[in-house]
């Protein structure tokens, strides 16, 4: 039943519905890379069937809700832009940070962005989202861009990967000069556990609404009661087993860095 949700969507959101379907589905083998447009004119490339998959949860399985009044959004984890377009058709008046760190993910990202004529909305940074601010090292790997990690030794071999800069979200709000940020989408690997449960509540107060990604290296129970004890309710959980899945939060109390 959910896939028929999904699939109506698609044809109702893209012109391309008909070959985006079984291509998702897994009927028909499609020639990559290949262009997503919308109906109101925005468009993605993708260049294999994991962007695909990236794009069909974002624009046709509403992974992760908008609200058209949101004025800062944080697009954690960005990859190839296709959250940050999303919001962008969403929330028409927001500002939109897009934190992607891999060079040739960033790279993808930018091209996005400038196709889209979004460059005065979006703002790239080539940042990954951590505890604390310093660098961190990301493998090269022949996994899809999504799936990449970071590690926490910045030290790896160059030929294997490369290093990057990483911030806390203290310094994120400082960096960007912004007071709140009304939606912030994290989509980072992993490192969430290490990002929310780092980070004092004082800042973590000034998030209206998070949206999350959650991965199995850490328990899902120790973050979200530390997400419930930062003043976070929970909204939706949509989980694909016991410490994976999606899950949305809304803070209940509001606050500024002292």
């Amino acid at each position: 039943m959910r896939r028929i949700a999904e699939i109506v969507t698609c044809a109702r959101v893209s012109p391309n519905w008909a070959t985006l379907v079984p291509g998702y589905l897994g009927v028909a083998n499609l020639a990559y890379p290949r262009t997503f447009r919308t109906r109101d004119g925005r468009s993605l490339v993708l260049e294999n069937f994991h962007d695909l998959i990236t794009a069909w949860i974002i624009f046709f399985r509403t992974e992760y809700r908008v609200e058209a009044s949101a004025k800062v959004i944080v697009d954690a984890g960005a990859n190839i832009g296709a959250f940050s377009l999303y919001a962008a058709g969403r929330a028409p008046a927001a500002r939109i940070i897009a934190l992607e760190p891999f060079p040739s993910t960033s790279s993808r990202l930018r091209s996005t962005i400038e196709s889209n004529g979004l460059s005065s909305r979006v703002v790239q940074r080539a940042w990954a989202l951590t505890a604390a601010d310093g660098s961190r090292w990301m493998p090269f790997s022949d996994l899809p861009s999504q799936s990449r990690n970071i590690l926490s030794d910045a030290s790896g071999d160059d030929s294997a990967g490369v290093t990057v800069e990483s911030v806390c979200l203290g310094t994120l709000f400082e960096r960007e000069r912004i007071a709140r940020i009304d939606l912030l989408k994290m989509d980072i690997e992993g490192a969430e556990h290490e990002v929310l449960l780092g980070t004092p509540h004082n800042i973590l107060s000034r998030i209206g609404t998070l949206a999350l990604e959650y991965h199995p290296n850490a328990a899902k129970k120790t973050l979200f009661k530390g997400l419930n004890d930062a003043g976070f309710e929970l909204m939706r959980d949509s989980f694909l087993s016991p410490n994976s899945g999606t899950a949305e939060f809304r803070q209940t109390r509001s606050g500024t860095v002292s």
